[in-house]
């Protein structure tokens, strides 16, 4: 990167607001020709909001942008791209039953001559095979992308990028899916399109990544600018203290308790899965609420799955109260009183068109009501309750589920399983795309629940839930548990500081 280069993208004090919240104020941001700025900053930051005005999805309250030393104003994404900027998002935007060549160049399939309709196959050919040779990486164009590796579909995300020959690429998460090598892979192609002169902005979790592919980093905060350095300046802990505020310090708000002299109701032991986890070991207590930390694409999610029984190719094992549960599956998981909460509420948790009290019911018919048979009081009785306990907030019980707020559909989905009479609670994410009022009464629920006696594992990626709501934090990273923090020293600097760091 030539420092003395003048700039390639120029924000200056970008601005945005959505309702009262205030998701990015006055950030300036200069990137060079050939440059990799790393972007961090925790969810809510602004990291999102900034590519968002940057590629043109959305438009600034105020501020200007500029490309080249030109003031520009994007109105939609095709905008941005005819003006050089290019974005590779996380979720991957790919047609399986498509090739390679056919997905690099969606959307722009090129027409013969002779009449319209027709596509020009070879003018498609060489245009894919133009933007595969910007990579460095024989891929086959007539290969079905539904046929690839995760890191290979990778590459033809960012193809798709580069076929339009962009002066800055934006990297969202690239690395989330892949293995240790296939991310070292990808961090030297990125190193080889910044010799090329592409500028680069690179969002990641990661922070062992940032040293070796970016030049500089900049980390949001509350919508804000908090600083700008060089990669080389930034070490694990001193991105970890300026990501968390002085917030971080705070002393956690609940009272922790310490249950490991408490018996064990849940144990793991050996738990691999190939490609996510190499090794977990760990132990849940009566009445513990045990959180799970790590950055995006550790195997949080991946891990609550094993034990449930939802994912094949898992080797290891899980007991309950004692008792090795063999062939495990949710319905044998559920018989044992072990319950999961999905983190996809409305795809896997909710069924919507259904009442918010025949969701309730859904897992307590055949366990603690009749199976074969619908006792219409009983029935009522139990979804009553569960309403009333949890502050469930609906007009009647016959609501659609659909129609509630989402605090309240995660209420649902926990009260389904209280209704069970589930012992083991496995929270994946309760508390997202939901309001600050409801996320403290999911906290004060699940604390109410351990006080009597039902133990919880709780996921999340914002770690100041799990500051606040556990008490004992493992920290899940590379593969294995890494560390553990009980109590009240699971600061979010803490854990964020951990959930980066780099080796054993």
């Amino acid at each position: 990167m030539d420092k003395t280069a003048p700039p390639i993208l120029e924000c200056i004090s970008l601005s945005k607001t959505y309702g009262t919240v205030k998701a990015l104020v006055d950030v300036d941001l200069t990137l060079r020709a050939g440059e990799v700025r790393a972007l961090l900053g925790k969810n809510g930051a602004g990291k999102s909001t900034l590519v968002n005005l940057i590629s043109g999805s959305q438009q600034p309250d105020r501020g200007r942008l500029r490309v080249s030393g030109k003031e520009v104003h994007w109105s939609r994404p095709g905008d941005a791209r005819a003006g050089g900027i290019a974005v590779v998002h996380q979720e991957f935007s790919l047609v399986p039953g498509l090739s390679v060549a056919e997905n690099i160049t969606l959307g722009r399939w090129p027409e013969r001559r002779t009449g319209p309709g027709f596509i020009d196959s070879k003018t498609l050919e060489d245009n894919a095979r133009r933007a595969i040779e910007m990579l460095g990486e024989p891929i086959p164009l007539w290969q079905e992308v539904g046929n690839l590796s995760l890191a290979h579909q990778q590459l033809v995300e960012i193809a798709k990028a580069l076929l339009d020959e962009p002066r800055v690429l934006i990297l969202d998460e690239p690395t989330s899916a892949l293995n240790s090598h296939e991310v070292h892979a990808l961090l030297a192609l990125i190193r080889r399109l910044a010799g090329q002169g592409v500028a680069i902005i690179y969002v990641s979790h990661r922070m062992k990544e940032i040293p070796l592919v970016a030049d500089t980093l900049t980390v949001l905060r509350d919508g804000r600018e908090v600083q700008t350095l060089g990669a080389h300046e930034a070490s694990a802990e001193k991105v970890a203290a300026l990501i968390a505020g002085e917030s971080s310090q705070a002393a956690a708000r609940i009272a922790h308790r310490d249950r490991r002299d408490q018996p064990v109701v849940l144990s793991v032991r050996d738990m691999r899965i190939p490609g996510v986890l190499s090794g977990v070991d760990f132990d849940l207590h009566d009445g513990e609420v045990l959180g799970i930390a790590g950055l995006l694409g550790s195997g949080r999610t991946e891990l609550l799955e094993a034990i449930y029984g939802l994912r094949h190719g898992v080797r290891g094992e899980v007991s309950v109260a004692g008792e090795r549960i063999l062939r495990r599956r949710p319905r044998r998981m559920l018989a044992r009183g072990v319950g999961l909460a999905p983190e996809d509420r409305k795809g896997s948790g909710i069924v919507p068109m259904l009442g918010v009290g025949e969701n309730i019911l859904l897992s307590a018919r055949g366990r603690v009501l009749p199976r074969f048979w619908i006792k219409p009081p009983r029935e009522a009785a139990v979804t009553k309750e569960t309403l009333r306990a949890l502050s469930i907030v609906a007009s009647t019980a016959g609501q659609e589920i659909g129609t509630l707020s989402g605090g309240n559909q995660q209420k649902a989905v926990i009260g389904r399983l209280l209704a069970a009479k589930m012992s083991v609670l496995l929270l994946d994410e309760p508390t997202r795309g939901i309001d600050v009022h409801a996320k403290g009464q999911i906290y004060k629920l699940i604390r109410e629940l351990a006080g009597n006696g039902i133990s919880s594992i709780f996921v999340s990626s914002e770690l100041e839930e799990l500051s606040e709501v556990c008490d004992r934090v493992l920290v899940l990273r590379d593969g294995r548990i890494r560390d553990e923090v009980v109590g009240a020293g699971a600061t979010t600097e803490k854990l964020l500081a951990l959930a980066m760091k780099e080796g054993n």
